[in-house]
């Protein structure tokens, strides 16, 4: 019995150490010096793979056509601690404690929000919806920039690369 009371103070110490330095939130949390990616519709962007968005363009679809993303699809940002060896490119929040979503390039140095009403995340991996507001090419391969707002150097974006679909 004296044995499981020590164990159970050590493991309650533990416990209390974990949270004290904050470890969960600061995981969770977009802050200062961070690396991270983009991932759209679940899958990591840290990739030279194109990352497809379903488009709400039917029919024959002409060149230069535009249209609305479909319903159901999703933008979040991903921590990555510590950086590892990559395939893309990967962000790095700088000074900045938030991340916008750019589908052209991203705004001068100084700017604060997007302007294409995307998320702007301050939170890691917590999902949100692809607006179908927004007005995209309906077939063909582009980049979406991940940006530390209000983009201040050194903060360095995480590019995915993209590839709009229609539907058939």
């Amino acid at each position: 019995m004296r044995n499981l009371r020590r164990s159970s103070a050590v493991l309650g110490l533990a416990v209390v150490a974990c949270a004290a330095m904050g470890l969960p939130a600061r995981a969770g949390t977009v802050g200062p010096k961070q690396y991270f990616t983009g991932v759209i519709n679940g899958k990591d962007g840290n990739t030279t793979t194109p990352i497809t968005i379903v488009m709400a363009c039917v029919g024959p679809i002409r060149p230069g056509q535009t249209g609305h993303p479909v319903a159901g699809q999703t933008l979040a940002v991903h921590q990555l601690f510590p950086p590892a060896a990559t395939a893309g490119t990967l962000g790095q929040t700088g000074n900045d404690s938030q991340i916008g979503v750019f589908f052209n390039a991203p705004p001068p140095a100084g700017r604060i929000r997007p302007a294409t009403g995307t998320p702007v995340f301050t939170r890691y991996d917590t999902p949100r919806p692809l607006p179908t507001s927004l007005t995209l090419p309906c077939q063909g391969t582009g980049t979406v920039w991940f940006t530390p707002i209000p983009v201040v150097p050194p903060s360095q974006s995480a590019t995915v690369p993209v590839r709009y679909v229609g539907q058939p």
